[in-house]
């Protein structure tokens, strides 16, 4: 990343007077808010992978995840807890939240079982019966469903259907099958037979551990038409952890950091075809450009279509020095 350094040497020291420098107040509020914004956005994060995870994490890998010291996951929890959440750890020292009863009440609330929502119907009808109002409601609550603790509130009923084996077959800790999964890889449609440990929604997918491969495995929750349940239980809980998945949803252990320099085409483009990127942008100083910094798979699959399949838009690569020689051999092993 270019960092321009200005001369601040008119602006240094005290005025006349003995009062001190304007800019340096401002400079420690801005330093006290940077301080105060990294904490907060930290302890967030804390809290959604725990949420996202719960008895995934230690506190020793929550410290190497967010690259801090033990004894500063140690305060995030401290704070936590003083906060009124109350987190439990299983026998390998992992921790999860420990539901309270008013959460457990409003999350009943908050959730539409099938009869639920035939009662809200029959509401519907004693107060708009076959009026054009009422028929919208119930197309509404419909396709509502709360999944507000996978961080995910507005999902359509195949979609649900297979969220909600999944999460049961998690809970129950029962294999389950995929049936007829699109995989890009084979280029085939089969069934999976799968240890489904970790469901993700938002992201549009599935970690789990795939029985005939035994391996850990990601898929796209989207490529498969419906989940089976089987009586078998757990065979490699063991084996169940995540594995990094970059903002192209590409899993790989080994990540490199890049560095991309967007106009404004080239932002549109990459956050509407890949929507995890947008957290890892950010404006640059030049009006209307843009900076993309994030951790990606380290054979560059997915931004290398992204920056070949877009080439006419503004995209400057400024790191590492790895992309750019895999850019340049790809575009000459094309066969036009």
């Amino acid at each position: 990343m270019l960092i321009s350094h200005k001369d601040h040497s008119d602006h240094e020291g005290v005025h006349e007077g003995g009062h001190e420098a304007s800019w340096d107040k401002d400079s420690k509020f801005k330093m006290q808010k940077e301080h105060e914004y990294g904490t907060k956005v930290r302890l967030l994060r804390v809290m959604r992978a725990i949420l996202d995870w719960p008895y995934g994490y230690t506190r020793r890998q929550l410290a190497e995840r967010y690259g801090v010291s033990r004894d500063t996951i140690d305060r995030d929890f401290e704070a936590l807890q003083h906060a009124g959440f109350v987190l439990r750890a299983d026998n390998k020292h992992r921790y999860a939240f420990v539901e309270d009863q008013p959460y457990k009440e409003l999350k009943s609330l908050l959730h539409f079982s099938e009869e639920d929502q035939l009662l809200l119907e029959q509401a519907i009808d004693q107060i708009a019966d076959h009026t054009q109002r009422g028929q919208k409601l119930k197309r509404k609550l419909g396709s509502l469903y709360d999944y507000g603790r996978l961080g995910y509130a507005y999902l359509r009923k195949p979609h649900l259907t297979k969220v909600d084996l999944l999460l049961k077959a998690q809970k129950e800790k029962r294999q389950v099958i995929l049936e007829h999964y699109r995989s890009s890889n084979s280029d085939a449609i089969r069934n999976r037979l799968v240890e489904a440990f970790h469901i993700s929604p938002a992201d549009d997918m599935l970690h789990a551990y795939d029985l005939d491969r035994r391996d850990l495995r990601h898929f796209r929750l989207s490529r498969f038409q419906r989940v089976q349940l089987t009586d078998q239980p757990w065979q490699y809980e063991n084996h169940h952890h995540l594995i990094s998945t970059d903002p192209f949803r590409i899993v790989d252990a080994q990540q490199v950091m890049v560095h991309l320099r967007l106009k404004v085409g080239a932002y549109n483009e990459l956050v509407e075809r890949f929507p995890l990127t947008k957290r890892y942008i950010e404006p640059a100083e030049q009006e209307g450009v843009f900076d993309f910094q994030c951790k990606v798979n380290h054979r560059f699959l997915g931004i290398t279509n992204f920056i070949l399949g877009h080439y006419h838009q503004w995209i400057e690569v400024l790191a590492p020095d790895e992309l750019l020689d895999h850019l340049r051999k790809t575009v000459e092993d094309m066969h036009f």
